[in-house]
């Protein structure tokens, strides 16, 4: 068995790669799975229950699976930094054979028209968990990806998802949809309702967010996905998080994570992949 006891502290996306990455491993270890109870695991239908155990059980971690050290005759707890660091490796089937959002969340659109997603961070990119700004996507981005979609696609309607609606990349998009007269609409104040929306959106223009990448694989298969092309040059050339140096561990935990988007510019996998990069 492996069991997650401690869910990582990251908000919902990283909480679905988290559930993936161990599902995803004893799927191809051939043991079970089980999980402690978590934020947002009550929108899927048919989640692993925890399985209460008092013994004890090494704790395997992210650089464990990478280098494929990890014992396959015993059982383990898999650590909490186990998310998209680690996803490229461990996920071989579709995460869409799990996560299944159930009827009470479930977002069924009309095939009349392309509905696109837009997902904007909010402030929370500005603090600590943002590392002061590293991950903002400018006004830009979303207008020259709207701009995009208009080229190809026809009858598109967009679903604005955020949870900040001060923030500036939030606040020009929705006026330069007005100003062109594209139709939209605002997302709900629950993320659970915004990440159903975003997960059955024929596009989806992507945020930094694992929010965001949690929903391109989830839901609605062949989504088209457009990602920030700055944003990911930030990772190929593994900027710094902070404006200090960070100490030798904390910096290979912080590439494992820049890796994460490397491997999707190289071409992902064939469950979560990029449409363009604009």
């Amino acid at each position: 068995m492996i069991r997650i006891d401690e869910m990582t502290r990251g908000r919902f996306g990283n909480k679905i790669l988290h559930y993936n990455s161990l599902v995803q491993l004893a799927d191809s270890m051939g043991t079970e799975a089980s999980c402690v109870p978590w934020e947002g695991v009550h929108i899927f239908d048919d989640l692993e229950n925890h399985k209460v155990s008092t013994e004890h059980k090494p704790l395997i971690e992210w650089k464990d699976i990478l280098s494929n050290n990890i014992p396959t005759d015993i059982d383990h707890l898999m650590g909490p930094y186990c998310i998209h660091n680690i996803f490229w490796k461990v996920t071989k089937k579709d995460p869409r054979n799990f996560f299944k959002v159930n009827s009470e969340y479930k977002k069924n659109f009309s095939n009349d028209k392309v509905h696109v997603g837009i997902h904007l961070r909010g402030a929370d990119i500005l603090g600590a968990d943002g590392n002061q700004g590293r991950e903002i996507h400018s006004p830009k981005y979303y207008m020259d990806a709207i701009e995009l979609v208009e080229s190809e696609f026809e009858n598109t309607y967009y679903h604005i998802c955020t949870d900040d609606m001060n923030f500036e990349s939030f606040i020009e998009t929705i006026t330069y949809l007005g100003q062109k007269n594209y139709p939209f609409e605002l997302g709900s104040p629950n993320h659970f309702v915004d990440f159903s929306t975003l997960s059955e959106c024929d596009i989806i223009i992507a945020s930094s967010s694992t929010f965001a990448v949690a929903a391109g694989f989830s839901g609605k298969e062949d989504k088209k996905i457009i990602h920030s092309m700055e944003w990911i040059q930030k990772n190929l050339d593994h900027t710094p998080w902070h404006p200090y140096e960070d100490p030798e561990n904390i910096r290979e935990w912080q590439l494992s994570f820049d890796n994460f988007w490397v491997e999707l510019y190289n071409g992902g996998n064939e469950f979560y992949h990029v449409w363009k990069f604009v």
